[in-house]
């Protein structure tokens, strides 16, 4: 399913949850996993009044974000079940304006690439590591290899032409995910030691929307999903997370930190803003 992902972390939860709790307003009734943003507000709370009509699906999750997902569905709001109703609405009135464009952009997405997912047939194209990667399917090949020609990079797959796709794309995505293991371990690594960090340990992510995180014991997790990107954009990610080993927040010394280990950081972060993952093959 195609989506469009994001977080908001707890450092601004927490200042959502304390605005609540200065206008006190009684929480909603949760309804059975869709709710709406025109609710009206309880009587003498004025100052909590929810203006904006966008609807809305909710999905208690164990997270510790509220996490905002856009598909062809809608909005969908990934929430901890410690998370009110009320304070849920409120970021939700507060980011709206956010929100609609990220409604509008997913919009404009599906009418420029509409919804078709890749096709695993022999010649469809494929990202890796930000260059196209022709899918070839041979019966007479011995197993899923990567092939680097004068001019093209494919992957032979040991199958006929004939083969259902998802099969295909089930061998086509064991193999990225082999290699993202491969390639994510060597940069980090070697990152890792020219930043003269250290971490307790790293493993992939699939989460459908962050590109990796590192947690208070010093683990770094990386979505496999980056094997797809560009080198610099990968290296960003990684220099990203292993700053975090030293400040666990997004301050003016993280970034520093983040410019130390990554001169470019800045283009980068750019260029990967304009990434969606709904727009990769997995």
């Amino acid at each position: 399913m195609k989506q469009l992902a994001f977080d908001f972390f707890q450092d601004w939860l927490n200042e959502a949850k304390s605005a609540i709790r200065e206008v006190k307003k009684k929480e909603p009734q949760e309804s059975d996993g869709s709710s709406h943003l025109s609710k009206e507000p309880s009587v003498g709370k004025k100052d909590f009044e929810l203006t904006p009509v966008v609807n809305y699906r909710l999905e208690r999750a164990k997270r510790k974000s509220v996490g905002f997902i856009i598909d062809e569905r809608g909005l969908t709001v990934r929430a901890p079940r410690w998370v009110s109703v009320a304070e849920i609405e409120k970021m939700l009135q507060q980011k709206e304006g956010w929100i609609q464009k990220k409604l509008a952009e997913f919009e404009r997405w599906q009418k420029e690439v509409g919804m078709q997912s890749v096709r695993f047939v022999d010649g469809a194209q494929l990202p890796y590591l930000g260059r196209p990667l022709t899918l070839r399917l041979d019966p007479a090949a011995k197993s899923v290899f990567f092939s680097e020609g004068a001019h093209a990079w494919e992957l032979i797959v040991n199958t006929a032409k004939n083969t259902q796709e998802e099969r295909v794309k089930d061998w086509v995505q064991v193999w990225f995910k082999k290699e993202a293991e491969r390639y994510l371990g060597d940069r980090i690594q070697t990152i890792a030691g020219h930043a003269l960090v250290s971490f307790s340990g790293w493993g992939l992510s699939s989460a459908k929307g962050r590109w990796g995180s590192c947690s208070a014991d010093r683990r770094i997790r990386l979505n496999w999903r980056l094997i797809h990107l560009d080198p610099h954009l990968i290296d960003y990610v990684i220099a990203h997370e292993l700053a975090h080993l030293d400040e666990m927040n997004h301050s003016d010394r993280f970034w520093k930190r983040v410019g130390e280990i990554y001169p470019d950081y800045e283009r980068a972060r750019r260029a990967l803003k304009g990434v969606y993952m709904p727009m990769l093959p997995f």
